[in-house]
């Protein structure tokens, strides 16, 4: 029990032993009469008594305050039976009331300090009742019998054995217990931080259906603060979700119509469903998404494959075409079917470059770049290299965006604009007037976030459209692939960018990309 720290049990012996010394005090004052015994030396156990209860009194006092430095239990199991030893001696009978009382400290020591002190002790009571039954016969006093000491001597020995072996026996069960007691605070605490980090959202209500606990994923799905929501009735969250509750625990089946678009799963905790409840909620929208994105997971796996095994063929298509074409003996209509095949090949071959460069995408190898200057410095390079985009662009760094920084992969930032801008070119076509294409640097909303801003006076893009233009193979030419804008997604959640769509007011399209934040400019260091 000393392991465990049960300081009640010692409290409890505390008070017992200032209970005790006390009466034995009182026995001096409370005057002499026939039912209470003799005393054969009053003044000698007066003093032990008066002793005995201000020694009680003080360790009693440092058990109760837990000091480090109080009285060790040791001694105040042997000070009890040398004052009860002194006061059996001073009443005038060693073997009576004074020696039985011996017996509660043995015992309790037993149960307290389970081991060889327990027999140490026992022996040290046998002591000082023979110590104090020869000083008698000694002294002229009446003998004590032999047999009566032989028993109170047994009886104190195989007191302290029963009782240290109890007393282990309850140490192991009070460690056990412990030990289970951590391993459940454990496997709670490791169960807390599993639910925390689910995807779905999980609701825990008591028998009156009050909140016991609400992952973050279930307060995003009703937009609320968990911590707001923790012993309030479910139905203040939910009025729908308590009504299918009240369905489930009356044994009615629980519709998931009324949940759409959330999936109810309610699971009791006990054997009834009177008790505890778990509901958990799940977003078929969000399931919808990431079956959807394994799926094209594998078909572009797939596609990757059939690329490469058309790559190869189609090569050589192509070049025989080439071969073909140069031949004076080619009539004019063989000449255009060549050229049919050539064109469809180098639009083929463009398909699978595409399908490629999806399927072995890099890993992105961020750096600091200076946004404006950065893409200053790419307008030259379009001006040589893409006569047919620098008659159309025109190129906007707002004022202070300049020296924006931010952190990308210059490869990913440079291929992400070229299909934004190639994508303008072919759909960018206004009904009137002359096509043109605008780059726009600036900072944007209250938090200054860097942007990136393509937009054309196109046409536009009509809602339905809308809704499918960042799926796979999607397109609304006969000659483009329909990976572009899928491919310009994939690359800005790479660099942990968004792109978005937004119609432009007076006619066109516009497709922003918003980086996560701005860096600060780190200066050069001259060598």
């Amino acid at each position: 029990m000393s392991e465990i720290l049960d300081r009640r049990a010692l409290r409890v012996f505390s008070l017992y032993r200032i209970v005790l010394s006390g009466l034995l005090v009182s026995l001096l004052i409370i005057p002499r009469s026939g039912m209470l015994p003799q005393i054969w030396q009053p003044d000698m156990f007066g003093i032990v008594a008066l002793l005995y209860f201000v020694f009680a009194i003080g360790s009693g006092f440092s058990v109760n305050r837990r000091d480090p430095h109080g009285t060790p239990f040791g001694l105040q199991v042997i000070s009890d039976l040398a004052a009860l030893s002194l006061l059996g001696f001073a009443s005038g009978d060693p073997t009576g009331i004074y020696a039985i009382l011996m017996l509660v400290p043995v015992c309790f020591a037993g149960f307290w300090q389970p081991g060889a002190g327990t027999q140490l002790y026992s022996a040290v009571a046998i002591l000082g009742m023979l110590g104090s039954t020869l000083a008698h016969q000694l002294l002229g006093t009446q003998p004590y019998p032999l047999a009566e000491l032989g028993a109170l001597s047994a009886t104190q020995l195989a007191i302290a054995l029963v009782s240290t072996v109890v007393g282990r026996n309850m140490a192991d069960t009070h460690r056990l217990a412990g030990k289970r007691e951590l391993d459940l605070a454990s496997l709670t605490e490791l169960n807390t931080f599993i639910v925390q980090r689910m995807e779905e959202g999980v609701v825990v209500v008591d028998a009156e259906n009050l909140i016991r606990m609400i992952n973050p994923s279930a307060g995003q799905l009703f937009g609320v603060s968990p911590s707001a929501q923790l012993h309030r009735p479910l139905a203040e969250l939910s009025t729908t979700l308590s009504t299918a509750l009240e369905h489930w625990r009356a044994g009615q089946p629980v519709g998931s119509e009324s949940m759409a678009p959330l999936r109810l799963q309610i699971t009791a905790t006990g054997p009834g469903r009177e008790e505890w409840a778990v509901l958990l909620l799940e977003d078929i929208h969000s399931e919808n998404t990431r079956v959807q994105r394994e799926k094209l997971a594998a078909l572009g796996r797939l596609t990757a494959s059939l690329a490469h095994e058309i790559r190869n063929p189609l090569g050589a298509i192509s070049y025989s075409a080439q071969l073909l074409a140069e031949s004076p003996e080619l009539a004019v209509q063989e000449q255009k079917l060549v050229a049919i095949i050539l064109g469809q090949s180098k639009r083929v071959n463009r398909l699978i470059e595409e399908i490629l460069t999806l399927s072995r995408r890099k890993t992105p190898f961020w750096q600091d770049l200076q946004l404006g200057n950065w893409i200053a410095r790419l307008r030259d390079e379009w001006r040589l290299s893409w006569p047919e985009l620098d008659a159309r662009l025109s190129l906007s760094i707002e004022n202070g965006s300049e020296d924006l920084q931010v952190r990308v992969d210059p490869d990913h930032l440079r291929r992400l604009l070229t299909l934004l801008l190639d994508n303008a070119l072919k759909h960018g076509e206004p009904e009137q007037g002359v096509a043109s294409i605008a780059v726009r640097v600036y900072r944007s909303g209250r938090s200054a976030t860097p942007c990136i801003e393509v937009s054309d006076n196109g046409r536009g893009i009509d809602s339905e459209t809308e809704q499918r233009i960042y799926e796979p193979f999607f397109t609304t030419r006969h000659d483009g692939s329909g990976l572009g804008l899928y491919l310009a997604r994939e690359l800005c959640e790479a660099n942990y960018c968004e792109l978005r769509y937004s119609p432009v007011q007076t006619g066109g399209s516009c497709f922003a990309i918003t980086f996560p934040m701005e860096r600060p400019i780190t200066p050069a260091i001259d060598d």
